[in-house]
């Protein structure tokens, strides 16, 4: 694995593990598909090449260097991962924390800025949630909505509903969402039905998510909260 932190575009990055056969860049940190014609392709691949041997990252023969190989496959195929969009401001940044066995990788990309290091495995969920702004919680309550509680022609919706709506009308200073996936030995992914949502706003930061037979919770969070809610996403992969 990485015996050091290394930047580099998420274009490189992503031609590389092509290249190479690794498979496909996560979803996280794939950049934004474009058609560019053959020579530009090429060049492409010849600044990605010359991009990965700065950073020394190519043996003498030219070929990939084992260790970063072997972080490269880590982030196409992660027996775990956690992983989001984080937005502050007019910025949004893409995580992944991912881990096959004792191996552990932390990625961030912010437009074509990819920052890779090595991690730990025991924590995964603290380190994607530790990327977003420590925000304390938001004031009041926890709402859970059912479909029960939705408003109609006939009806306005329940208390619970207005206070949903109280909290998304609040002015925002940032968002994210954050999602949970796991691989078999087979390597087939299962992924967490629905994200963990949070917005952060001039009030503090709420977290929402919705689960199947028990609606939509919405309740104030803070770092730990966001951290304890992963790992029950997780949980819920694991026991399946």
């Amino acid at each position: 694995m990485l015996d050091k932190p290394i930047t580099l575009s998420a274009t490189s990055l992503a031609r590389v593990i092509r290249a190479e056969n690794i498979g496909e860049p996560h979803i996280a940190l794939a950049p934004t598909a474009s058609w560019q014609p053959r020579d530009a392709e090429h060049t492409a691949d010849t600044r990605a090449r010359t991009e990965i041997q700065r950073l020394g990252g190519l043996d003498r023969r030219g070929r990939l260097d084992a260790d970063l190989a072997a972080t490269l496959t880590l982030l196409c195929k992660p027996a775990v991962e956690f992983y989001g969009w984080l937005t502050t401001g007019d910025t949004t940044t893409s995580v992944l924390a991912a881990a096959t066995g004792r191996d552990a990788v932390l990625a961030t990309r912010t437009g074509d800025t990819v920052h890779l290091r090595q991690a730990t495995p025991d924590d995964l969920p603290t380190l994607l949630v530790a990327q977003t702004p420590d925000v304390p919680p938001g004031r009041g309550n926890t709402v859970t909505l059912t479909s029960d509680d939705l408003p109609s022609p006939t009806h306005r919706g329940s208390p619970q509903v207005r206070l949903a709506q109280r909290i998304a009308e609040l002015p925002t200073t940032g968002s994210g969402l954050l999602y949970t996936a796991i691989r078999d030995r087979l390597g087939r992914r299962q992924a967490a039905t629905h994200p963990l949502r949070y917005i952060d706003t001039v009030h503090g930061r709420w977290l929402s998510h919705a689960r199947p037979g028990t609606g939509l919770t919405i309740a104030p969070a803070d770092h730990r909260a966001l951290v304890t809610r992963l790992t029950d996403m997780h949980r819920t992969l694991t026991d399946r």
